[in-house]
């Protein structure tokens, strides 16, 4: 605050549909709370309305405040609704395309018809500059300034607003992106820029081209929206601070907001957590968890130690709101306060299965829920929560609004009726859906970073918050909630809880040994503290005030994902190496497994915190007055589960301190509504807070006993369908935290980056009964094989606690060695009560590196048949040792087992709790009741569909030589039998050939995709379905026959059956997709150490009857690509391209989506050989698309010389060796073939896409005929 002014303080908090304000009167230590609603078209206008509300009900002027504290929605809004500026990107040369190509992963396994978000930039105003830095900052290719003029001209003459510069390996290297700026701004003043490096100098080219590109995007926008404001706010007298709270929950100045909009994405959640943080204190927790529920989310945050915790990673802008990987990745320091689920809006329905969802869809606030009044007739939280009784219908939002209780309970018969229930009882389903799914997500969030939410208190706020913390908390087992005073403008309050802040963070990969440079970290350490202090000083921050924290990403070297560390204050030396040894260990064991002590570390990235005074606040509301009387209004009727109980009701201002009030009980104020459930017993705190005990925690509701029969057991859990939904929701839950944990403790580009791997829950006879959301779906259906097979070698009775099986057996598990099963039992009352399955794809498992030579399976590396891999907790060392003299890079591969067996350890550990806290002595019961439900919804799709018999034929060239496979599909009743008899026979050389547990894998995919995507999958889904293949056929093969290549026959299968099904279900399948192509590259780097990585990216996905398709998607899989910057870290390798081909996409009326070129090259001319494995997929062989849609682009594998002629053609794939840096390996990837006649895709798309570049004017008139149907729509 600015000397010489007085001492109020304001909090202005622009939410999405109201705005709140917080007026502080340090002297009188009091607050005053204000709300009002947002004015979207400038949201500036509702803040200085209100603003003058809330003085002038305090008596003083604007002029008056010393400090305005500011956080907005604006940003987030921005990106959601696509209402920025008109954005360039200038990048390096052949990458362009990154923006688009993302990640490649398909976020949801079972929706053929994915949508993803937009890129920021359209592909027209993305240009390609010529230089390029190397993975250590050296300069490969020197920056052409002509090629920058240039292209920077032709985006002006486009009207961009701003232009983002985003170059590879900017982070290490800032100089040409610098030199970029430069070159703009002396041309160009007007023009915004964002550069890269200052954005977010972080490794990941991906989330870094996006962060910079959505910075660039509202730059425009905030500079405006800050310069009205202060302006008026000037024009009205203020000559105090203006400052804005960013994302990571400090404050930063106007300035800085201008130039890095993109840090306030979330400032209003960082106001919630640091309001919490500050409640928390005040009643002597400095460990709790934040609950925030509103209208529209519930969100959840920890806070620890007093602080909120900080993430470096956030997604925007999601197309499918509580689905990860569905929107932009944004790389930015924010507060770790993630979705957890539903607010009062959301929307209560059916599901394929028969049971209650609630969400993600929202009522909004038009028409809002059906108890609004204004036309809403869908059942929603708010709704039950009227007809339980929670809410008084006089008395919402103080009285201001009356709700309509008939309304509420009429919505509500829409889901009490099919669920054979009453409104009532609907209503207190779906509270029990609400709060079980928002403790699941938040026991995640808790899990991920090792904490137990059983060791900490719950702060409930927002309008829904108070009604639900107490549900919650009682499922987490946290024994305590506390509902604050004003929660009702919590993250304004918490605005002026937070001091001047910068988050600095810089991406260089160092060792960290005991002879680690600590002169050079500290020298790092201490040019981002110097960075940080200028910035606070120009911001007003007094020099004395300032403190700066330091932390490191920091990971075990071979691993891919990094964990934050603190790192001790002041200069080190090499006694530091210990501390931070000791540091780092301390978190990782927290959140996954021991670190061996043979590991080797290294710093990613170096993070410092710099920050000014925390303000000290004390909180008494000004415009409530105390009262001797007791706070009972009354009494009236809720519902808490066994019928409706009389429940005292407490006018919460009137409430004394040291006050005791049993549950159940309603406590009403303004803002919210705290209910406080049977049992419970609330106090007032000397602060002011509700603190309400649970007095029973973690309890679930006991539907099985052990003397129940196992028909009665079947026949208690299917009459609970709420409690069934909730322990169904709980086993993926389990399933969602072993996959967590294998992405962040596996070594491998292949499974931590690519995803190359599945989690699932198994019951005791091998059956899946839940998998997570996204399992590679290959291992998530051959599983149950190995796992039979697996405990007919090892009888369930014969286990015992501690053991760990293995099998890596083709014809057991997922069809070639390298995909490895780690099965382990968890136990329940001495007797094995399920099974934890994990399969991952290892980088090596011995044998050639060359597949297609290989002649038997013998040659293709180690076979492990099922045995132990760990005997009662101990590891088989002899097995270990076996492994690690027969598989290349050792360290990579059983750091990838132990990976495996650390996930099914947590998910065991988790399955045990669940079952302890439902009364379960084993899942029978369950896994009977949730697989017939995934079963009856199968074969109810099935019988929708036309009965007959349907044909297909694929060709594909998988060795050099077109092979042809059959299929026959009949649809029978309710079911399908598919037949692949004619398919050729297993081929002697090449690896192609399949097993039968893999393509029965294949070839029942896709069918659940199509039929019920929305169910969750079980073993139950694929019962209705029968696979046959000939015996000793290509897709049936004997053994010893070579398997290491079979994708190149599997993945085949499901564009045969798409092909065969299309007549009779012409809404329900995709036309042919580019495949998966891999590029392997291994050898030895400069220093002497091997490196061996892969390269796994996807082709264009085949039109659809919904829409054309996407571009670069790995489809038969849930794969995600690498970074290629961190490949080129890991590997002496640059990838000079990888881009999308005009005219890749097949035509139709609904075009195939594109495919990408890969060119690859040495990083250093030194003469050392690196070997590259090429595969590409779906070489010479062109498959039509559908309903008169036309092939996509094919694959190729080529080496090429520095002149882009052709030196040699791989064909199908092979090994080439390349030694010097002037020859390229380039891998195609095949274009997605189209779907309906291409003479009737519309003008407007053919001439959209041609002006984006995805079809060249020469095949918008030889296949689409452009011309000529433009003249006819013009007649």
């Amino acid at each position: 605050m600015q000397a010489g002014l007085s001492n109020f303080r304001a909090g202005i908090d622009i939410g999405g549909t109201f705005t709140d304000f917080i007026l502080l009167d340090e002297a009188a230590a009091a607050i005053r709370l204000h709300k009002c609603l947002t004015t979207p078209s400038d949201p500036s206008r509702g803040a200085l309305d209100g603003l003058r509300d809330i003085v002038s009900a305090a008596g003083i002027s604007v002029a008056e405040i010393g400090e305005i504290v500011h956080g907005t929605t604006l940003v987030t809004n921005a990106v959601i609704e696509r209402k920025g500026a008109a954005v360039g990107l200038l990048t390096t040369e052949g990458f362009r395309d990154v923006l688009e190509i993302g990640s490649e992963q398909r976020y949801d396994i079972y929706d053929l018809f994915l949508t993803f978000p937009e890129p920021l930039v359209s592909r027209s105003r993305r240009l390609e500059i010529s230089e390029r830095i190397g993975a250590d900052g050296g300069v490969i290719k020197p920056l052409d300034e002509v090629s920058v003029l240039r292209a920077v001209k032709a985006l002006v003459a486009d009207k961009v607003e701003a232009i983002a510069v985003c170059l590879m390996h900017s982070y290490r290297n800032s100089a040409h992106e610098r030199r970029v700026r430069d070159i703009i701004r002396q041309h160009y003043p007007k023009i915004s820029v964002s550069i890269s490096s200052e954005v977010v100098a972080e490794i990941s080219e991906y989330p870094r081209f996006v962060t910079t590109c959505a910075n660039a995007y509202v730059q425009p926008l905030m500079d405006g929206y800050l310069n009205r404001l202060a302006g008026d706010l000037a024009a009205g007298g203020f000559k105090g601070a203006l400052r804005l709270m960013h994302s990571a929950g400090g404050l930063i100045s106007v300035d800085e907001a201008r130039q890095f909009p993109i840090r306030l994405l979330e400032s209003g959640p960082a106001g919630g957590a640091l309001a919490t943080a500050w409640f928390g204190e005040r009643a002597g927790k400095k460990n709790v968890i934040a609950f925030d529920m509103g209208g529209t989310t519930a969100k959840a945050c920890m806070i620890e130690n007093g602080m909120a915790h900080i993430a470096s990673y956030l997604e925007a802008g999601r197309v499918r709101r509580f689905k990860n990987g569905s929107g932009l990745p944004i790389k930015s320091p924010v507060v770790d306060m993630i979705e957890i689920g539903a607010g009062g809006g959301s929307i209560a329905s059916i599901d394929e299965v028969g049971l209650l969802q609630v969400g993600p869809h929202s009522a909004g606030a038009t028409p809002g829920p059906a108890c609004y009044g204004a036309g809403g007739t869908k059942p929603t939280v708010t709704d039950a929560s009227v007809v339980l009784g929670y809410y008084d219908p006089t008395f919402f939002l103080g009285g201001r609004m009356k709700l309509d209780v008939a309304a509420a309970e009429t919505a509500l018969k829409a889901i009490a009726e099919p669920l054979d229930i009453s409104t009532v009882e609907a209503a207190w389903g779906v509270h029990q859906v609400v709060g079980e799914n928002m403790a699941s997500a938040a026991r995640i969030h808790l899990v991920e970073k090792g904490k137990d939410p059983r060791f900490y208190s719950m702060i409930g706020f927002g309008g829904a918050g108070p009604a639900f913390a107490a549900r919650v908390a009682r499922i987490l087992g946290v024994s305590e909630v506390i509902i604050p005073q004003g929660s009702g403008a919590a993250s304004a309050f918490g605005f002026l809880t937070a001091p001047l802040s910068f988050d600095l963070v810089r991406s260089q990969l160092t060792p960290l040994s005991e002879e680690f440079d600590a002169a050079a970290v500290s020298a790092m350490f201490n040019e981002l503290a110097e960075e940080g202090r200028a910035k606070l000083v120009a911001a007003g921050a007094a020099e004395k005030d300032l403190v700066f924290v330091r932390t490191a990403d920091m990971r075990v070297v071979g691993q891919l994902h990094e964990i934050n560390v603190p790192i001790p204050a002041g200069r080190l030396d090499a006694s530091a190496y210990a501390t931070i040894r000791k540091a780092f260990e301390d978190v990782y064991s927290a959140r996954y497994t021991r670190v061996p002590p043979e590991a080797e570390l290294e710093i990613l990235s170096f993070r410092v915190r710099a920050s000014g005074a925390t303000p000290k606040l004390t909180l008494r509301q000004a415009d409530i007055h105390e009262s001797g009387e007791s706070g009972l209004k009354g009494h009236r009727k809720a519902y808490f589960g066994e019928g409706f109980v009389e429940a005292a009701v407490y006018d919460r201002y009137r409430l004394k301190v040291g006050v005791e009030v049993k549950g159940p009980a309603i406590i009403e104020e303004r803002e919210s509504t705290t209910v406080v459930p049977p049992g419970d017993l609330l106090t007032v705190d000397e602060a002011g807070n509700l603190r309400i005990r649970i007095m029973t925690v973690g309890k679930g509701m006991e539907l099985v006993t052990p003397e129940m029969s196992r028909t009665e057991a079947i026949r208690s859990i299917e009459s609970d369908p709420i409690a069934l939904e909730i322990m169904w929701s709980r086993l993926v839950t389990v399933s969602e935290e072993m996959w967590h944990t294998v992405c962040r403790t596996a070594y491998s580009l292949i499974i931590s980056e690519s995803q190359d791997f599945g989690c699932s829950i198994l019951d005791v006879s091998g059956e899946t009964l839940a998998h997570s959301s996204r399992v590679m779906p290959v291992f998530n259906l051959t599983l149950p094989v190995v796992v039979k097979a697996a405990l007919a070698r090892y009888p369930v009775d014969t286990l015992e606690p501690g053991d760990v099986l293995v099998c890596n057996d083709p014809w057991l598990c997922a069809g070639h060695l390298f995909d490895i099963a780690v099965i382990t039992p968890v136990f329940r009352n001495g007797k094995v009560a399920a099974i934890m399955g994990t399969v991952g794809h290892v980088g090596d498992i011995g044998g050639t590196r060359n597949g297609v030579k290989a002649t038997e399976v013998y040659e293709e590396g180690l076979q492990i048949p099922p045995m132990k891999l760990i005997r009662a907790g101990v590891e088989n060392e002899d097995l270990f040792r076996l492994m690690a003299e027969n598989i290349r890079d050792s360290d990579q591969v059983l750091g990838d087992v132990r990976s495996l067996i650390a996930a099914n350890e947590t998910g065991g550990r988790r399955l045990a709790s669940f079952m302890e806290e439902y009364g379960l002595a084993d899942l029978t019961a369950l896994a009977e009741v949730v697989q017939s439900r995934s079963e009856r919804a199968m074969r109810e799709a099935i019988k929708a569909l036309p009965d007959g018999t349907h044909t297909s034929e694929v060709t594909y060239n998988p060795l050099g030589t077109p092979m042809t496979i059959p299929v026959r599909v009949t649809i029978a009743g309710d079911t399908i039998e598919i037949d692949f008899e004619g398919a050729p026979p297993e081929v002697p050389l090449g690896g192609i050939n399949c097993t039968m547990s893999y393509t029965t894998a294949h070839a029942t995919y896709p069918l659940k995709c199509m039929l019920t995507p929305g169910v969750r999958g079980n073993a139950g889904c694929y019962r209705a379905f029968t696979v046959n293949a000939p015996k000793g056929s290509v897709l049936n093969c004997n053994k010893p026959a070579p398997v290491s290549l079979r994708t190149r026959t599997g993945w085949y299968i499901s564009s045969n059956i798409f092909r065969a099904i299309a007549d009779a279900a012409p809404d329900k399948v995709v036309a042919h997709t580019g495949l998966p192509s891999l590029l392997t590259v291994y050898g030895r780097a400069p220093d002497g150490k091997i490196f061996y990585d892969h390269l796994l990216s996807g082709g264009g996905q085949g039109g659809s009857s919904a829409k054309a398709g996407e571009s670069s998607v790995l489809w038969p899989t849930s794969a995600a690509t690498s970074s290629i910057e961190l490949l080129e870290s890991r590997s002496p390798v640059v990838i000079r391209e990888k881009g999308f081909v005009t005219d890749s996409g097949g035509g139709g009326e609904h075009r195939g989506g594109l495919g990408a070129r890969i060119r690859l090259a040495k990083r250093y001319d030194d003469g050392i050989p690196v070997t590259v494995f090429i595969s590409p997929e779906g070489v010479n062989a062109p498959i039509e698309g559908l309903f008169g849609g036309q092939p996509g682009l094919l694959a190729h594998g080529y080496v090429l010389d520095d002149q882009g002629a052709v030196v040699e053609d791989v064909g199908t794939g092979g090994l080439v060796m390349i030694t010097s840096a002037d020859r390229l390996v380039e891998l195609q990837l095949g274009g997605g073939a189209g779907y309906g006649d291409p003479l009737k895709r519309a003008v407007d798309d053919v001439e959209y896409d041609m002006r984006e570049g995805y079809v060249s004017a020469e095949a918008a008139e030889s296949i689409y005929g452009l011309t000529d149907r433009k003249k006819e729509k013009a007649a």
